[in-house]
């Protein structure tokens, strides 16, 4: 009997032990642990392809997509490479002392962090005999050390400053450095195909600087577009009660679940305008007012965004609810034609407690994803037919054609591209 009731206070401590780790785990998703989305939504689009068949693997599928985008007609699309400042990394990818490879803007680049803690990127190749310094090189000081020979390259003076057994080493030797800003937690280079140096810069946000408001979460996406289509959605308040009122928990689109909530939707206005301030012919303004209406009588959940578009591919989304405050920052960034990396970050008032958090980037991610299944298949039209009701587009694609300039790269109108998920590891 003795035996009994031990085995039974031990199996008892064992069910309450289990339940607690349980619950402090639970808790600690709820309220702690940030949101950490990675979706290659460039695949959206294609679902009819599959007519009931299965295939033996992705790379099958993937065939299949790219032959759809072969044929696809893609318009008289403007330059893919904008002017402007891009986020190529997010910061925590590049600890202090570490290099990294980057892709973006059709470039191959080369980034690192000094003992300083200062971040630079360069053009990936050693102009000795081309090593890629991505991958192998090494951090010495403020410098990048080539994996092939060891030449060192300063960060700040673009100098070649030491080679081994070599001295003096030649004086004009460079390495090709950007221009770099580093806030929010991103790494940005300033882009301009006529070297042009920055006549703007990106915002900063107090409240995410100081640390005041606090990092929610990120999320990040793979795109099969041309970068203009992304931002083009803001001033384009039509598609707003078209594409995003069924309710998130219907998925990407409204049968994706097998379930329909009909008794609520989301309903949406807004407006757009450029800044009217000539120091700031940057930057475009948009104010969404959203709330969530039931049985077309009940109205509630009322959000207010403003929305700051910077530049071609950086927007600031101010929330603002009766719970507090926050800021949604979306990067997008090409990193081939039609190839975009979209990525945010989320970050509120202590007040906007963790879980409501969460519920925007979950929110966000399915209504960008219903999004990108347009964006993955339309074509560009340089002269649509436009109605008195889209004014704000025209006037948007006059702003976006600031960040165009005389030597912007051309695509020819009858190429065809793949969106490059053959070519990229996801």
């Amino acid at each position: 009997m003795e035996h009994y009731t031990v085995f039974q206070w031990s199996t008892e401590y064992l069910t309450a032990s289990i339940i607690l780790t349980c619950t402090a785990y639970g808790l600690w998703l709820l309220f702690y642990r940030p949101f950490d989305l990675f979706q290659d939504y460039t695949e959206l689009g294609f679902e009819q392809i599959s007519n009931g068949r299965k295939f033996k693997n992705n790379a099958a599928k993937r065939h299949i997509i790219n032959q759809y985008r072969e044929r696809r007609k893609n318009g008289d699309l403007p330059p893919p490479y904008p002017n402007g400042w891009f986020a190529v990394l997010e910061s925590e990818e590049l600890k202090r002392n570490t290099v990294r490879e980057v892709d973006a803007l059709g470039l191959n680049l080369v980034a690192w962090r000094g003992e300083s803690g200062k971040c630079y990127v360069a053009d990936a190749y050693c102009p000795h005999l081309g090593a890629h310094l991505g991958v192998g090189g090494k951090v010495a000081k403020e410098c990048i050390e080539c994996p092939f020979h060891g030449w060192q390259f300063d960060g700040v003076s673009e100098n070649l400053v030491s080679i081994p057994n070599v001295d003096p080493v030649p004086p004009f030797v460079k390495l090709k450095t950007w221009p770099v800003h580093e806030s929010f937690g991103f790494v940005y280079i300033w882009y301009h195909v006529e070297n042009e140096k920055p006549s703007w810069w990106p915002d900063i946000v107090t409240e995410v600087e100081s640390g005041h408001w606090k990092y929610r979460g990120r999320s990040e996406f793979r795109v099969a577009c041309h970068i203009q289509e992304i931002p083009e959605n803001g001033p384009d308040s039509a598609h707003l009660n078209v594409v995003h009122s069924s309710p998130i928990t219907n998925g990407t689109s409204p049968n994706e679940l097998g379930v329909s909530w009909n008794f609520f939707k989301h309903v949406w206005t807004a407006s757009w305008a450029p800044n009217s301030d000539p120091d700031r012919e940057h930057e475009a303004l948009m104010r969404v007012y959203h709330h969530i209406l039931f049985f077309n009588k009940i109205s509630c959940f009322h959000i207010t965004v403003d929305v700051h578009q910077i530049g071609p591919g950086i927007v600031h989304m101010y929330f603002e609810t009766i719970f507090g405050k926050g800021i949604l920052i979306q990067n997008v960034t090409p990193v081939e034609p039609l190839l975009q990396r979209v990525v945010h970050r989320f970050y509120s008032s202590p007040t906007f407690i963790h879980p409501l958090g969460l519920l925007v980037l979950h929110g966000e991610a399915i209504q960008i994803s219903r999004d990108i299944r347009i964006w993955n298949r339309k074509i560009f039209l340089r002269n649509p037919m436009f109605t008195k009701e889209d004014k704000q587009i025209r006037a948007f694609r006059r702003w976006y054609s600031q960040f165009y300039s005389k030597n912007s790269v051309k695509l020819n109108p009858d190429s065809s591209f793949k969106c490059g998920i053959d070519k990229l590891d996801f």
